[in-house]
């Protein structure tokens, strides 16, 4: 079984990226954490359809910005972009005024923080997976990430405590605790921008709310994109992105947005339906 998993690894390793530096790639100097796309617009390689038409949008440093929409309106998909998992031509995503395009890979990606929906824990203890992006992290900083993340106390509750070890995919963990201790391990990287895309999905409202509100008012701010089907929680962001088919609908403060009376406010009132006959 062994021999089969190094196979495995090796093959793996020997495809060569799509996504490289280019030769003239510039590093990243000290990030602010403004985001601008300018006409944004990314269509698969399998398909005939954009998934992402015409974008633009600036979010400011240490501004809360949450992106909502239907399923399949493309919010995965601009995720993806930011951080370069997908690529996308030149002159259209920027971060602090440089192309996206033009910077380093390891400078533009260790700026992000991304947790995405499903996030990977490994059959380790809590505290080896928090500090995944940072193996030399005390436990002090561990546990101040924990707390942050509004998972700490639960931790405690375990027999081990931090030293527990979570099983394969994190087994041991309940889906909310998985995305809680991931959200850990991207507070403790400390990075400038944190991109999270559906990563509260599992998580009750009021928590979510705590977490972003805590966020909010730290000392020193995060730019924090939050990608989220339930509105409860975005209503508690600077401003929301709403998508729909690709592009950018609508934008505004969560007050904002449902006196215009348009498509947030048709997701707000369907939610609150959905909440009332549940």
């Amino acid at each position: 079984r062994g021999q089969v998993s190094i196979d495995r690894i090796e093959q793996i390793l020997a495809v060569p990226p799509t996504i490289v530096d280019r030769p003239d790639a510039r590093p990243l100097p000290v990030v602010r954490g403004e985001l601008e796309a300018h006409g944004l617009t990314y269509t698969f390689s399998d398909s005939e359809q954009p998934a992402l038409r015409d974008i633009d949008f600036t979010i400011r440093p240490g501004e809360t910005v949450a992106i909502v929409g239907s399923i399949g309106s493309g919010k995965s998909t601009l995720a993806n972009v930011l951080p370069r998992l997908v690529e996308v031509s030149p002159g259209q995503v920027f971060l602090d005024g440089y192309d996206v395009t033009e910077l380093e890979l390891d400078d533009l990606r260790r700026a992000i923080a991304y947790v995405p929906q499903e996030s990977f824990l490994f059959s380790m203890t809590i505290a080896e997976n928090i500090r995944y992006g940072r193996p030399e992290a005390t436990e002090e900083e561990v546990v101040a990430a924990a707390q942050k993340a509004r998972v700490d106390a639960e931790i405690r509750d375990f027999p081990q405590g931090y030293q527990t070890l979570v099983g394969e995919r994190g087994i041991t963990l309940s889906g909310g605790q998985r995305q809680r201790v991931a959200l850990a391990r991207a507070f403790l990287i400390d990075a400038p921008i944190l991109l999270l895309d559906d990563a509260l999905s599992s998580v009750d409202n009021q928590t979510a709310e705590d977490i972003l509100k805590q966020l909010a008012r730290g000392s020193e701010r995060k730019t924090i994109i939050f990608i989220t089907h339930r509105l409860t929680a975005a209503a508690a962001t600077d401003r929301i992105l709403v998508m729909e088919r690709g592009t950018i609908a609508e934008s505004g403060s969560h007050i904002e947005l449902l006196r215009e009376n348009g498509l947030y406010r048709r997701l707000w009132d369907q939610q609150e339906l959905e909440e009332v006959l549940l």
